[in-house]
């Protein structure tokens, strides 16, 4: 028996319809963006590149991603996560991994390779991604203490937009209408004004229903 009420159930399925019509957006966005902070970080990439291990696994994923291989990437990050966790290549490689099970529909390997790097990620802008990501499907699981937890027990520079955008998704989740409102307006805030993301908090922000409504 569902937990909740038809009306919780509907908006709840509006969630879920932005996210599958969005989702793909998201997930871009996020990986471009992880993409442009790893710039940043230089000095990292070129430490990496020493362990020539790490590179060819990573290079080896990418490969199996190209071919849309899901049973060959699964197995190749879990070499690469074990072989050279703690190595970029591998904290990349297991939010790419995470996209491709996601896609294909096998979220619980996706929330797999999204907890380790929550957890083992060292570079801020993977942590951060791997947070979001988790939090996303959390939300569609009903699991909404968890997704709060995991945007709320930590911050990260550059990232706060998203984590406000993210609990305006749990607040609608939530039917707290109140509190999506604030969040999403502190989104908007938060994230620089040539940020593409902010024509959809913007979007999520007109969607809300009106005091009164």
């Amino acid at each position: 028996m569902s937990r909740y009420t038809l009306e919780e159930e509907e908006q709840l399925a509006e969630l879920k319809a932005f996210w599958n019509k969005y989702g793909n957006f998201i997930l871009t966005l996020l990986i471009i963006g992880f993409g442009a902070y790893a710039a940043y970080n230089g000095w990292h990439w070129w430490k990496a590149r020493q362990a020539s291990q790490a590179v060819k696994g990573y290079e080896s994923l990418q490969n199996a991603l190209a071919k849309n291989d899901l049973a060959l990437v699964k197995k190749v990050e879990q070499t690469l996560v074990q072989e050279d966790g703690g190595s970029p290549y591998a904290q990349r490689g297991a939010l790419l991994a995470a996209k491709a099970a996601y896609a294909s529909g096998d979220s619980a390997f996706a929330k797999t390779q999204l907890q380790w790097a929550v957890d083992h990620a060292k570079l801020d802008e993977y942590a951060a991604t791997a947070r979001l990501l988790l939090s996303g499907i959390l939300i569609e699981e009903g699991k909404l203490d968890a997704a709060t937890k995991l945007v709320s027990e930590k911050s990260y520079t550059g990232f706060e937009g998203l984590f406000s955008d993210r609990l305006g998704d749990i607040a609608v989740a939530r039917k707290d209408n109140e509190a999506a409102t604030k969040a999403y307006k502190k989104a908007l805030e938060e994230l620089k004004p040539n940020n593409p993301w902010s024509q959809v908090v913007q979007r999520k922000l007109a969607a809300l229903p009106k005091a009164g409504e």
